[in-house]
C-alpha cells in the first residue's frame, strides 16, 4: 500500500462497516492536493479491486461485500473516493472547503433531539412528497434590486441584517417551534452547536441526500416567510427615500441615511444596521465589495477571508477572484482549469 494512503485517517473495516462514520480526508481544490488526490487515485485503480455494492441511500450493502473494494462518487462539488483494503476503510473528497464545526446532519438531528425533550416530534411532521415540495421553494433574494446597479458604486451604503432569519421565519410560520429556537439563539454564541442548529437546520429540512427532503414544507414556508419580510422593509425603505442597492439572502444593502424603525432590536428574527455609510460596489450576486470606516471588505461566495488577506479595492474584478474549477475523468483524474495535475 502506498504511504500517501496508509497515513490518512481511516477505520477498521468490521462486518458491518458505517460509511458514515469512515473518517473523511478532504483534500483542497488546489495544484499540491490535485497531485496528491491523483496519486492515491490512480495506485487505486491498478488494483482492480471489486466495486463497493451500495443501498439505495448510499450505504455501503454490507450483505454483499466480500473484500478489497473501492468506488468513485461525484458531484458537482465535491469527488469522493470510498476504499476498503486490507481491513480498513478510507473516504477521500477532493472538494470545495467543508464548514467547520457541526455537520447539516449533526446540527439538525441535535436540534430534534432538543424538540423532542420539548414535547415535539419532529417526525410526525414528515412528509412523502418532499422531493416534489423542494421543486415549490421560493429562491433566496441573491443580487442587486435592478441591472443597473451592478458594477456601481455607492457613497453612503449600508447594511441591514436579519438575526437568524431562517429560523425565524420557521418559528413565525409555525409558532410551536418559536420557545424552542428563542431558547437556542439566546445561548447561540455560548454553545457551537445551537450556531450551527440555526445555520443549517433549515437547509437540511429539503436536503434529498440527507433527510429525502421529508421536512421540504417546513424549510419552505421559513424561506417564505423570510423573503416576505425582506420584501416588506426594501418596500419601506424605498418609501422613504432609500436606494435599495442589492439583497444577500437574509440583509439588505442601500443607500441613504440609516434607518432605524420597526422590527429593529437585537432577538431572532429582528434586525439590525451592521455595516454603516460604507462604499459599495457588486460585481455579481456573489460577489462584492465594500469599504467601511477605511477597512476593505471583499465578499465572494466560495473564497474564504484568509485567501483574501491583502485585497484591495478592484481586485475583486482580477483573476485573484476567479474561483479554481476542476474537473474529473477516471481516466485523467481531477483537472484544474482544464489542466492535468
Amino acid at each position: 500500500m502506498i504511504r500517501e494512503l496508509s497515513r490518512l485517517p481511516h477505520t477498521d473495516a468490521s462486518r458491518y462497516l458505517n460509511y458514515l462514520l469512515i473518517p473523511v480526508s478532504v483534500f483542497d481544490i488546489n495544484e499540491k492536493d490535485a497531485k496528491r488526490f491523483n496519486k492515491i487515485l490512480f495506485w487505486l485503480k491498478k488494483q482492480e479491486l471489486e466495486p463497493i455494492i451500495r443501498t439505495k441511500s448510499g450505504a455501503i450493502c454490507n450483505v454483499k461485500r466480500r473484500g478489497p473494494a473501492w468506488d468513485i462518487r461525484r458531484t458537482r462539488n465535491c469527488v469522493e473516493i470510498t476504499a476498503i483494503l486490507e481491513g480498513y476503510a478510507w473516504r477521500l473528497q477532493f472538494r470545495t472547503k467543508l464548514q467547520k464545526g457541526l455537520s447539516g446532519r449533526k446540527a439538525f438531528t441535535r436540534f430534534k433531539r432538543i424538540l423532542k425533550e420539548k414535547g415535539i416530534d419532529l417526525e410526525s411532521y414528515a412528509i412523502e412528497n418532499g422531493p416534489a415540495i423542494k421543486q415549490q421553494i421560493e429562491k433566496p433574494l441573491i443580487g442587486a434590486s435592478h441591472k443597473a446597479y451592478y458594477h456601481k458604486v455607492f457613497e453612503h451604503a449600508n447594511h441591514i441584517d436579519f438575526h437568524s432569519s431562517y429560523a425565524a421565519g420557521l418559528a413565525n410560520s409555525h409558532p410551536e417551534f418559536r420557545e424552542t429556537l428563542n431558547m437556542i439563539y439566546e445561548r447561540r454564541k455560548d454553545n457551537e452547536e445551537y450556531k450551527a442548529i440555526l445555520n443549517f437546520s433549515i437547509g437540511f429540512m429539503q436536503s434529498i441526500n440527507g433527510c429525502k427532503a421529508k421536512f421540504a414544507h417546513l424549510s419552505k414556508d421559513a424561506i417564505f416567510d423570510n423573503n416576505e419580510r425582506i420584501r416588506k422593509l426594501a418596500a419601506k425603505l424605498d418609501k422613504l427615500g432609500r436606494i435599495v442597492i442589492a439583497y444577500n439572502t437574509d440583509g439588505i444593502w442601500y443607500s441613504g441615511k440609516p434607518y432605524h424603525g420597526e422590527g429593529e432590536g437585537s432577538g431572532l428574527g429582528e434586525w439590525h444596521n451592521d455595516h454603516i455609510d460604507c462604499k459599495f460596489r457588486m460585481k455579481s450576486d456573489g460577489a462584492y465589495e465594500f469599504i467601511e470606516n477605511g477597512i476593505y471588505n471583499p465578499v465572494i461566495r466560495g473564497i474564504s477571508n484568509e485567501v483574501k488577506d491583502g485585497w484591495k479595492w478592484g481586485d475583486i474584478y482580477t483573476e485573484k477572484a476567479d474561483l479554481k474549477l476542476f474537473t474529473f475523468s477516471e481516466e485523467e483524474g481531477v483537472m484544474l482549469n482544464g489542466r492535468e495535475c
